[in-house]
């Protein structure tokens, strides 16, 4: 009997000491410090948000390719009738562009961005498409914006695979650009987009906003014969050149023999850190425009106040452009100018 009472008290003594330590505070957790101002205003903070991704831009080598999942380029057919210059809307902020005769001595512009993403809210005047960009842009994996186009355009547009066709002029692209009624030009003259209505206009038709191809060069240090000043004839009526500024390291673009500073409409310069010349041979596609064979040949790269020719061709997996001993052609970090000339032109090609 005297053993189970002990067994009892004990009992009783445990449930007691068990409930006095869960009365008792925690030694080990400390009471959580609210911040407050001094005049007692609780102070709250946000944790600091993380840094938004950058990759490289494959077109410049650039690190400027942010927060996008899109690698895709897309390009944009531009006006460059001589009554243009000094009113294009958008097209200096490109990351490269392509200039080609398309008819009657006359050229076009065709304005690429890495994706729709750096397109600006504003680009035009929108033209129609010809069957040299076509080439480049199946040969590049580009998407391209256009509005309308020459029966040979639109004919190799409809059975090239793989181009994202963004035709404007279509009766139900409505959404994706408008007509800029303050434009001091004709009506064909002001049609306009931005990234954001190129996105839409991709993402509704479900194209690829990744790239299927690679760019054909590779980023690095210019080599070659120092040449600071490039005139290209681009036809029986157009001739362009390009100055080097060593400060900035870039080519400032001009027009014409007068040599008319490109510029927007805002007046920004067309500005690039590379210049490339394909000459090629070219026909009369129709008795109105123009094409090229675009096939292989040799070039001209003009980089960091630098010269020197290297190769190219084009096939059915796209452009291969390589230097003369065969490695990968090699750019300065920038933008890029591509010229498409007729071969009959390069003697009259002038540098120094």
């Amino acid at each position: 009997m005297r053993s189970i009472r002990m067994i009892a008290i004990w009992t009783t003594l445990a449930l007691l000491i068990g409930m006095l330590s869960g009365c008792m505070p925690q030694q080990d957790e400390e009471t959580p410090t609210v911040p407050t101002a001094p005049d007692g205003t609780v102070i709250t903070t946000t944790a600091a948000a993380a840094p938004e991704a950058v990759w490289q831009n494959p077109i410049t080598g650039r690190e400027d390719m942010n927060g996008s999942t899109s690698d895709r380029p897309v390009g944009i057919m531009i006006a460059n009738n001589d009554f243009m210059q000094g009113e294009q809307v958008g097209i200096c902020d490109a990351d490269m562009w392509m200039e080609t005769e398309t008819e009657a001595g006359i050229t076009r512009i065709m304005a690429v961005f890495a994706n729709t993403e750096r397109v600006p809210s504003a680009i035009g005047p929108i033209r129609s498409a010809r069957s040299p960009f076509v080439h480049v842009v199946d040969a590049l994996d580009i998407a391209y914006a256009h509005a309308g186009g020459s029966y040979p355009a639109l004919s190799l547009l409809s059975y090239v695979d793989g181009v994202g066709n963004i035709d404007l002029d279509d009766s139900g692209a409505g959404d994706y650009c408008w007509r800029d009624e303050d434009y001091p030009h004709d009506y064909e003259f002001r049609l306009r987009t931005s990234g954001e209505k190129l996105t839409n206009y991709m993402q509704d038709h479900d194209y690829s906003m990744q790239a299927l191809r690679d760019i054909p060069w590779t980023h690095g240090t210019p080599t070659g014969k120092a040449c600071g000043h490039v005139q290209i004839r681009m036809s029986d009526a157009q001739i362009i050149s390009f100055e080097y500024d060593s400060a900035s390291g870039s080519y400032n673009k001009y027009n014409g023999y007068s040599e008319t500073r490109h510029s927007d409409i805002n007046g920004k310069p067309l500005q690039t850190e590379n210049v490339l010349i394909l000459y090629t041979d070219r026909y009369n596609e129709t008795d109105a425009t123009i094409d090229f064979y675009l096939e292989n040949g040799t070039g001209y790269v003009f980089s960091g106040g630098l010269t020197r020719r290297f190769e190219w061709s084009r096939g059915d997996d796209g452009f291969t452009m390589t230097e003369e001993d065969g490695s990968p052609l090699t750019l300065a970090t920038g933008r890029v100018y591509l010229c498409v000339v007729g071969a009959h032109f390069e003697d009259e090609l002038t540098i120094g």
